[in-house]
């Protein structure tokens, strides 16, 4: 682990000498993109610094041990002091560690925080006062939100650690650089998750109207992290009606209403259509037809008989429930921002049927686009969103560039793959990662990032993040979820929080390229030069962040509004 071994040495190089305390325990500032082991040595930083611009969040961390058992340990941040008007918020988490029994494989030492089986920090608990093992480290998390009109400047708060009645102040230096991060989002980011784990972890039925109120706290969370591209189950939303003859009616309440909270959320942008196939089996040629839930005369529920993508049962029902949706949307003025799934992954095996179920689309909704994770290029014609992994984007690059100079749209996605040297946002994998996919969106003018896994918990989520997907075969740890069940909402994780760091360095790239391409493109390239080839050190990323910071101050002249 020479690599992580020299990150280290170059973090406590550039933050300094820590203070001393008479305390019986020690509290230390850890640069957010270093994740704390339970037996890390201290480094000697003394306060935790912070750079960042107006409507902006950033993070920092605090590090608490002791040679004695810890009873009680609770910290509070205060408010902040600095220039006149708004000030930064702060916030607190005490951070959570999960088991890693498996690891990610087929991945070099270098690119691995630790191998198993280890514990490593995660999840981003509320905070609350906790009790801490002798000799273990336990962070808390700083989250920094620097609001609309804050003025440039420096801005101090302090955070009190208290252990056992004994105190320890660490200070907070949040400098605010004179530019202001647009609400509009350009990069297109989907986190998909199902309705009923939202429901379950919350121990409420699915669509009563406590799960709508539910519903809301999580669009918020999702918004205030840059997500703008929503899964819409519509077969569940939207429901059908028989008249006992096969004729068919629709009803969108459901629909609309979901979308409406997303949208007053903020996290509305695109309108992600939910799949309308399927397949039984990874190399199954046909696809499998989910239908709208659709009520007979009598109050029950319709049958289906034949589940073939491209049978006559299903052409009948897309011959109506297509075009009405097509309508639906342009009624409400939601078409532009709508895409439509059809099957996930498709592969060479089943991309006929693919490209059939395609036609179908075309012919009953023809201005419905079509996008999807995909796994082969001989879909041609049949999608307009294209979403490949990293790694197959990698490797044919020429081709996507040419469906972009068509007008097609690509975007990238990660899963259980790409491994090896490719970034991804596995738990065992350096919190970089996970902020580097977006500086990755920008290096190759990639408008998109889709995940599989916000929520797809499987047992219990704080303990089991490597679930089996097949005989002796385990998930890389944290790939079904970003984000954990909490009484009061979605618990975040230090991977959510990188994410959303990337999005909002994207957006800057992007607003920066305006102004000064040539620098935009220098200062990514100095810390992504390909697919594979990037930095993991916090010192090196932290100095393009603020050449990057400092180019848009001076080139905006001041406050960007």
């Amino acid at each position: 682990m020479i690599f992580v071994r020299l990150t280290f040495v170059l973090i406590l190089t550039s933050l300094g000498v820590a203070a001393t305390a008479d305390a019986g325990f020690s509290a230390w500032a850890v640069d957010p993109l270093v994740k704390v082991t339970r037996n890390m040595p201290a480094t000697s930083a003394s306060a935790v610094q912070i750079e960042a611009v107006a409507n902006e969040y950033e993070s920092g961390q605090i590090v608490v041990s002791s040679g004695n058992d810890i009873k009680k340990m609770a910290a509070r941040i205060s408010s902040f002091d600095g220039p006149a008007g708004p000030k930064p918020q702060g916030k607190l988490n005490i951070v959570g560690y999960v088991p890693i029994k498996h690891g990610t494989g087929g991945t070099p030492d270098e690119y691995i925080v630790a191998r198993p089986p280890v514990e490593l920090p995660d999840v981003l608990f509320d905070n609350k006062p906790v009790s801490v093992e002798k000799g273990n480290n336990q962070p808390v998390w700083v989250t920094v939100y620097v609001p609309k009109g804050t003025a440039p400047g420096k801005y101090t708060a302090s955070v009190v650690i208290n252990c056992d009645n004994e105190m320890v102040s660490v200070p907070v230096n949040v400098t605010v650089h004179g530019f202001e991060l647009p609400d509009k989002r350009t990069l297109h980011v989907t986190n998909r998750f199902t309705a009923k784990h939202i429901a379950d972890a919350h121990k409420v039925e699915l669509w009563s109207e406590a799960y709508w109120k539910w519903l809301e706290v999580w669009a918020r969370a999702m918004a205030d992290h840059r997500q703008d591209t929503i899964i819409t189950p519509a077969p569940q939303l939207v429901k059908g009606h028989d008249d006992g003859k096969g004729n068919l009616t629709f009803d969108f309440t459901d629909f609309d209403r979901w979308v409406e909270i997303f949208d007053r959320s903020g996290a509305g942008g695109i309108i992600e259509g939910a799949h309308m196939c399927t397949r039984m089996g990874w190399d199954a040629t046909e696809l499998h037809a989910l239908y709208v839930n659709t009520r007979m005369p009598d109050g029950s529920w319709r049958k289906w008989v034949d589940h073939a993508a491209h049978g006559e049962e299903h052409i009948k029902v897309m011959s109506q429930y297509l075009p009405a949706l097509q309508k639906h949307l342009e009624e409400k003025g939601w078409l532009g921002r709508y895409v439509h799934h059809i099957a996930d992954e498709p592969t060479q095996t089943n991309a006929k049927a693919y490209v059939e179920v395609a036609r179908m689309i075309r012919k009953y909704a023809p201005k419905l686009r079509i996008i999807d994770a995909c796994m082969c290029e001989s879909i041609v014609g049949a999608i307009d969103v294209w979403v490949p992994v990293t790694s197959a984007l990698d490797a044919k690059m020429e081709f996507y560039e040419g469906r972009k100079q068509l007008g097609e749209e690509v975007w990238f996605y990660t899963c259980q793959a790409p491994k090896g040297k490719y970034m991804n946002r596995f738990i065992d994998y350096h919190t970089l990662s996970a902020s580097l996919l977006h500086w990755l969106n920008y290096r190759y003018d990639i408008s998109g990032y889709l995940h599989w896994g916000l929520t797809t918990w499987r047992g219990d989520p704080f303990t089991n993040m490597e679930p089996a997907w097949r005989e002796n075969a385990y998930l890389p740890p944290g790939d079904d979820h970003l984000v954990y069940p909490g009484p009061m909402g979605p618990l975040s994780s230090i991977r959510w929080e990188a994410m959303r760091d990337g999005i909002e360095d994207y957006e800057m790239l992007k607003l920066l390229q305006k102004r000064n391409p040539k620098l935009a493109s220098e200062i990514c390239n100095s810390v992504v030069q390909s697919f594979t080839v990037y930095t993991l050190d916090p010192v090196v990323f932290n100095k393009a962040r603020c050449r990057m910071l400092n180019a848009l101050e001076i080139d905006a002249g001041g406050r960007n509004r």
